[in-house]
């Protein structure tokens, strides 16, 4: 039975569809049915990151896909190049059922393996373009039976053994558009953070002028230009003093990366893939389009992160 609440309710991954509609994983399909639940909240005004989760949560509530009217659609999804069946929910619906207050006009969305993607949830021209929809199941092919909380793994298709492939576990975030409207237009060949997103279990609600006021740290120009420059290229997978993504190195806890990276080298990390990534297990694209003067920018903002305290979040 639905829950009364919500009863109203890049081109660098190796799975492609075959001539027969179906999609053929990369590599043998390692899922699992998995938890089907999804943690909801609002980021509780005057803290900041912790390792304890609940201190920093208002209206935390958690539902189960498996409560909700679910249905079947079909729709393009960007990590497997194609149309295919799902069985899920609109996340507008999950979003519209909680009812988040006003003041909330970002949604930040946790994936399993620690990305953070936030989304303008209000944006209804960007929700339209992106089509966010949450799959409990798939039909790998037209005559194929539903599959429920079973996905192919993504690989990378450079990767003859790929340590860190994309895996789902009882959900999938399914996206019709690769583009993120943090990410330039001109970047977004390179940068795709819906391409590294495995199953959502979580949806936290901020302000966004408030949220990213907690990373304004110096207003000197060119750390607020490597601010901007963090918010463009880094938010999605790295996190500073456990306030945001998880999915790379933490900027500032427990080693400050301005430490540990310096000057041309910085420059060299970011702009040029490194030879043995694969063998690293690194999923981290090569920032090709950045420059030089762009990358000191950045690392002068990170400097600045570490030696300062993060703003409390106010909304």
């Amino acid at each position: 039975m639905a829950h009364p609440m919500f009863a109203p309710l890049l081109a660098v991954m190796a799975v492609a569809p075959s001539s027969a509609g179906e999609i053929r994983p990369a590599m043998p399909r390692e899922s699992t049915t998995g938890p089907a639940t999804i943690d909801l909240w609002v980021r509780r005004p005057g803290t900041t990151g912790s390792a304890e989760p609940a201190s920093t949560r208002d209206r935390a509530r958690q539902i189960s896909l498996d409560e909700l009217a679910l249905r079947d659609v079909q729709r393009v999804d960007v990590q497997y190049h194609g149309a295919f069946t799902y069985r899920g929910v609109e996340l507008a619906a999950l979003i519209d059922g909680f009812a988040p207050p006003p003041s909330a006009d970002l949604a930040l969305l946790h994936f399993a393996n620690g990305m953070q993607i936030p989304l303008a949830f209000r944006d209804t021209e960007l929700v339209h373009q992106l089509a966010p929809f949450v799959a409990r199941g798939m039909r790998l092919g037209p005559n194929r039976p539903m599959q429920i909380g079973r996905f192919p793994k993504v690989s990378r298709s450079s990767a003859v053994r790929d340590p860190r492939p994309i895996v789902f576990y009882g959900n999938k975030l399914v996206v019709a558009d690769a583009g993120h409207p943090d990410v330039p237009p001109a970047h977004r060949t390179v940068l795709s953070p819906w391409a590294l997103a495995d199953s959502l279990i979580g949806i936290e609600f901020v302000s966004r002028a408030a949220y990213y006021e907690q990373f304004d740290v110096d207003q000197d120009p060119q750390v607020k230009e490597g601010e901007r420059l963090y918010a463009q290229s880094c938010q999605f997978c790295h996190g500073v003093r456990q306030t945001g993504a998880a999915f790379g190195w933490d900027f500032v806890d427990p080693t400050p990366i301005a430490e540990y990276r310096h000057g041309r080298n910085f420059f060299l990390h970011v702009h040029y893939k490194p030879q043995d990534a694969v063998a690293r297990g690194l999923r981290m694209p090569a920032l090709s389009y950045m420059s030089e003067d762009e990358a000191q920018s950045l690392w002068r903002w990170l400097k600045a992160i570490a030696d300062h305290p993060l703003r409390p979040y106010r909304p």
